[in-house]
């Protein structure tokens, strides 16, 4: 029913948890029904601000709350077991990203949800900003494009904890910050033919002492990545991105015969190709209205038994693809296809859109920016 407000659950209230969780509680479409932590103390003083019970046993959380939905926002080696639980149970799953720790571990997560007959997204916000949205809905009116950039630079600083674990995070810079550029070049331009890239850093051997002058344990995962995606079609783009350096900065452009769009999470501009401005559009949203707007979406999906959703596991596992093959690229020095990556776990880009929503037609050509309008 289209007034009906959902039972939903959060597991993880640390970090990225906190914004879901202000989103879930900002949402008009589900009603929180109760959260879980491994700290006790963080699941209490959340499950007190939110007025709803907390745990820090997730099977106890499922079995007491019955939720429909489960938002899970916890590190990816928790994520396998938590998945298959709420599969078992009839439990929808949105899911921080990544999607997993490796495109095998996320074509198992999706195969387990869809032969339960349930959905599975995952928290690709940028998706949800609306300068990057706006992009996605103008990038047709560029003609034939034939350059993409795309970077995300951020200083996670000495101490990484688990995301310092190759085994437990998957990978490091590219996997977790690298997962939102490459999703925004996948959405909008589709699944590379080819990528090559290089990663650095992930081989400290020993243990030292940071800036700060505190203990900095060792770590095996990437600090550091840079990859070329080329398209069938002539058209290459770029992607850069570290842990290692701020300030934070994240953008993406694409360049195209009729004009270029330059987008982040604060602004999008549509040029022709002298550079003049033809249409603007920004964002204020604090993040946790963005996180609402994926709560929404989602959670709509599953109340009006949409047969198609945004950001779907299946979708995902074409940015997971995309990022497994620029970390085998760099074992191996040449280029490599995501579809061949894909075929081996008998999937072809075109199964996993089978979620993706049908698109709008484009308008014909860009409106004038309001600001250079008589």
């Amino acid at each position: 029913m289209a007034d009906e407000t959902l039972p939903v659950a959060i597991i993880g209230v640390g970090g990225f948890g906190s914004l879901t969780l202000r989103g879930l509680l900002g949402s008009s479409v589900v009603k929180l029904v109760g959260m879980a932590d491994r700290d006790s103390s963080a699941a209490a003083q959340a499950g007190k601000e939110a007025n709803a019970p907390s745990y820090t046993d997730n099977r106890s959380l499922l079995a007491e709350t019955k939720p429909r939905i489960v938002y899970l926002c916890v590190p990816p080696m928790a994520a396998p077991d938590l998945v298959g639980l709420c599969a078992d149970r009839g439990i929808h799953v949105w899911k921080e990203m990544p999607l997993a720790r490796s495109l095998s571990e996320g074509v198992a997560m999706v195969g387990r949800m869809e032969k339960a007959g349930l959905k599975l997204a995952v928290g690709t916000q940028r998706r949800f900003e609306a300068p990057y949205r706006r992009a996605f809905e103008l990038r047709t009116w560029l003609g034939q494009v034939f350059l993409a950039r795309a970077h995300y630079l951020f200083n996670w600083g000495q101490h990484l904890g688990w995301r310092g674990d190759k085994a437990g995070a998957g990978g490091g810079a590219l996997l977790e910050l690298g997962y939102h550029p490459i999703d925004l070049l996948v959405w909008m331009l589709g699944l590379p033919e080819e990528v090559f890239g290089s990663i650095a850093g992930g081989k400290k051997p020993v243990a030292a002492t940071g800036p700060d002058g505190k203990h900095s344990p060792p770590y095996d995962t990437d600090d550091t990545a840079a990859a070329l995606l080329r398209y069938a079609s002539p058209l290459v783009a770029s992607v850069v991105t570290t842990r290692a350096s701020g300030p934070v900065s994240e953008a993406l452009s694409l360049h195209g015969k009729l004009g270029s769009l330059a987008a982040d999470s604060d602004q999008c501009l549509l040029r022709d190709p002298d550079g003049n401005v033809l249409d603007r559009c920004g964002d204020e949203a604090a993040p946790e209205d963005v996180f609402a707007r994926q709560v929404d979406a989602f959670a709509a999906a599953v109340r009006d038994e949409s047969k198609t959703y945004e950001c779907s596991g299946y979708e995902n596992l074409l940015t997971l693809a995309t990022i497994e093959a620029v970390y085998l690229s760099d074992r191996t020095s040449q280029p490599e296809p995501p579809r061949r990556l894909l075929k081996a776990h008998g999937l072809t880009s075109e199964h996993c859109l089978v979620y993706r929503p049908v698109e709008p037609d484009a308008a014909a050509k860009p409106p004038a920016c309001p600001e250079e309008t008589e």
